[in-house]
């Protein structure tokens, strides 16, 4: 078989979850039995412009203006662009978008977190809590993002932001709004933060941002603050403490004249809760803790962990860790009595 036809074969196999393309003609792909291996083949670079065009279905991806783009595939796969003279030649990543993504329930049956607490997070989603998803590289952030959006209210309008689309959820009232880079015509570029500050205006019910990682932070916690319920995002960090920091660096990158700890006291008021999750060494993706913003310390952001996953002790399970979350009280003073059965160990 030619190497560009093994490229292609590749690129369609299901089992393959990540495809990466180097300047040397190098092919690794990823998949969830094997991780990361290299492939027999070596395309040129003619082959794998072909390629693109083909898995793009056009040849005019990006511009000698910008060597760079996150561009998406036919099939809706993520497809990232690097070409001379910021790389040695044309070098593509791809990462395959799933045919359709677990459910919450699913996601238990997969072991990636407890049936308490899959139970509990769904509670959150229809509570309007606002939550924020963290976790490292291929981590399954997006995964998890899907799952819970996929728990809003059927009737509500929800308002969908990404650089590049990956979420597809099962309600009817969905608007997909994307970010644009300046294309060869010269169309100003529309980042994540304008399309932030332009969902306010779209009299959203919920809004869900893919990926949470530049000043685009700033707005969307003045949109917690003054009312926009329930919102999800997901966030790169490798802890939960170090999500709270990361979030920080990113509301100071709007050029907000604000001392640091009015922005702490900002997302102590914007943020209800944080779900960190961790890619294990057998490479098993799983919920690994769940903790909820409970005040300020001084300076020092204060949270309470719900959930727990001690991977250090041998751990193999999600377990609650006996704290009640502060906001029962609230629905208790609204006369709303909180279901308890998320907190027994299972």
């Amino acid at each position: 078989m030619p190497d560009i036809e093994k490229l292609v074969a590749a690129f369609k196999d299901p089992a393959v979850v990540e495809l990466m393309v180097n300047p040397d003609g190098s092919v690794y792909i990823e998949t969830a039995a094997k991780g990361v291996e290299r492939l027999l083949a070596a395309p040129t670079q003619p082959d794998i412009a072909a390629f693109l065009g083909g898995v793009l279905g056009t040849d005019e991806a990006f511009g000698p203006q910008r060597p760079y783009a996150d561009l998406s595939a036919a099939d809706g796969s993520r497809v990232h662009v690097m070409a001379a003279p910021l790389t040695k030649g044309l070098t593509v990543t791809i990462r395959k978008r799933p045919a359709q993504r677990p459910s919450l329930e699913e996601l238990v049956s997969m072991g990636a977190l407890s049936q308490g607490c899959a139970d509990f997070l769904g509670y959150l989603v229809a509570q309007k809590m606002n939550v924020l998803v963290v976790g490292g590289a291929s981590s399954g952030k997006t995964t998890l993002l899907s799952a819970l959006a996929a728990r809003a209210g059927a009737n509500e309008r929800i308002l969908v932001l990404e650089d590049t689309p990956e979420l597809a959820l099962p309600q009817k009232h969905v608007l997909y709004l994307r970010t644009r880079l300046r294309d060869a015509s010269g169309g100003a570029d529309v980042s994540l933060r304008d399309l932030v500050v332009n969902t306010l205006r779209m009299r959203p019910d919920r809004i869900v941002v893919g990926e949470t990682r530049g000043p685009e932070a700033a707005d969307m916690l003045q949109a917690m603050n003054v009312g926009c319920e329930g919102m999800l995002t997901t966030l790169h960090a490798n802890s939960a403490r170090e999500a709270m920091m990361r979030l920080e660096t990113l509301v100071l990158q709007a050029g907000i004249d604000m001392p640091l700890k009015a922005i702490r006291s900002n997302i102590v008021t914007a943020v209800d809760f944080i779900v960190f999750l961790g890619r294990l060494g057998d490479g098993s993706r799983k919920v690994m803790q769940v903790a909820e913003i409970t005040g300020m310390e001084i300076e020092t952001i204060s949270m309470s962990d719900l959930f727990t996953l001690d991977v250090r002790k041998g751990g193999t399970a999600l377990r609650p860790s006996g704290a009640v979350p502060r906001f029962y009280d609230r629905l208790r003073k609204q006369g709303i009595e909180p279901p308890m059965d998320f907190f027994r160990s299972n």
